[in-house]
């Protein structure tokens, strides 16, 4: 896995185009500078002592050279949303930085709406785990489901447990692909490309009885996950009379899916290639 190490001087240069400093990208608070940097694990506040805004962002940016944060900051600089209304183009920026980041054999690629961090061969430089899906997220979605089943909300419940499904299978197909995947709602066809990206297609010929039998459930299980939001999810008319019971099994399957999923994933980003949940 490729890992995101700049050199000083591209540093200091990428320093002013993530504070705007550079001209050719939004300006940008010290308060709102110390906001994004401790998403990456700063505990600053913005108070009176505080350095220049690019020393800040040229320190922050050392401080986190040779991690993936590195990849992540750049492709932020020209998130097409930053852009919106402003008298700059996104495409001239990526430009400009390209100009500076391809003495470290790296490079911003265009992929649909949004830029990629890539080498010079093309190859997208992906981050070494999921960093927007995991188990917290897991739990945020599994508590609002909770909330409508207590609420009495029953088919609120299963609606979010089926959106808990296409979250995750759209993270991880996007994070592949390295492409905004425009959901459809069809929910067996996600699970189908996950399959294919973390080599969980069945095969009976090659997997004990047991570990079949497994994956075979989880097919039939989004399946009737599926079919059961068509019928009693609050997104359609409702043709079925859901009870509780119903809306925790959807709940509950949602949330063993999307962690195994989770699991798994993490598993094989740790790998060289990936192979066989």
């Amino acid at each position: 896995m490729l890992r995101m190490k700049i050199s000083e001087y591209t540093l200091k240069h990428l320093s002013k185009a993530v504070c705007g400093d550079a001209g050719y990208t939004p300006y940008v608070r010290g308060y709102d500078l110390v906001i994004y940097f401790n998403k990456y694990g700063s505990n600053d506040t913005y108070d009176a002592g505080f350095p220049s805004r690019w020393k800040y962002t040229e320190d922050k940016l050392r401080e986190l050279n040779g991690t993936d944060a590195i990849r992540q900051i750049i492709e932020d600089i020209v998130d097409p949303r930053r852009y919106h209304g402003l008298n700059m183009n996104v495409d001239d920026a990526a430009k400009e930085i390209n100009e500076i980041i391809k003495f470290d054999k790296i490079e911003l690629k265009k992929s649909g709406d949004f830029y990629k961090v890539a080498s010079l061969n093309g190859v997208l430089i992906q981050p070494e785990t999921v960093k927007q899906i995991n188990h917290d997220f897991i739990n945020e979605q599994i508590q609002k489901c909770q909330k409508k089943i207590t609420e009495d909300d029953f088919n609120g419940a299963i609606t979010n447990a089926r959106s808990l499904l296409e979250a995750v299978f759209i993270e991880i197909i996007e994070r592949n692909d390295a492409e905004e995947v425009k959901n459809d709602g069809d929910v067996e066809n996600l699970w189908k490309r996950v399959k294919k990206i973390m080599k969980l297609e069945i095969d009976k010929a090659t997997l004990p009885d047991y570990v079949f039998q497994i994956l075979s459930g989880v097919d039939t299980a989004i399946k009737g996950l599926a079919g059961l939001s068509n019928n009693a999810g609050d997104r359609h008319a409702t043709k079925f009379n859901t009870k509780k019971h119903h809306a925790k099994l959807a709940v509950n399957l949602a949330m063993t899916i999307s962690d195994f999923l989770i699991d798994s994933w993490q598993y094989q980003a740790t790998k060289t290639t990936m192979p066989n949940a």
